[in-house]
């Protein structure tokens, strides 16, 4: 059975994504610590994500990147913050976070709850930046 992650992937389940390559995919956390949070996935089903070769591992590395840079561009906050756990999906992933303060990475935090235009908006945003930047 594929992870929740490769269903999105796949186009199987929707998700609010921002930026997509060959191997990547980024997407809105539908339960959000901040407005903006997003989760980075390879598209390769793995469940560690330091169990990716090196290459992809890097390559990885650099759409996270390009992601982080798209969101501080759009999003108003002092940095992105970058967090890799997630047990509850058996899929790699990493969390983006704007933040104004280390308090914002709490994930003890009670989570945001968005509208669908509210994440469509903030989705465009991101996506605009990631294509004019990155495309």
């Amino acid at each position: 059975m594929s992870s929740l992650f490769t269903q999105i992937i796949n186009k199987n389940i929707p998700a609010y994504e921002v930026a997509e390559d060959k191997n990547h995919l980024a997407f809105l956390d539908i339960y959000p610590l901040k407005i903006g949070h997003t989760l980075v996935i390879p598209k390769k089903e793995i469940n560690n994500l330091f169990k990716l070769e090196e290459k992809e591992f890097s390559k990885l590395m650099i759409f996270v990147r390009k992601v982080a840079l798209s969101i501080e561009k759009t999003i108003s906050c002092q940095r992105v913050g970058l967090v890799v756990m997630g047990f509850k999906i058996p899929h790699a992933h990493i969390h983006l976070i704007p933040m104004d303060k280390e308090s914002d990475l709490d994930f003890s935090l009670r989570r945001k709850s968005l509208s669908k235009d509210t994440f469509l908006f903030i989705s465009n945003k991101i996506k605009k930046a990631f294509k004019f930047n990155y495309s």
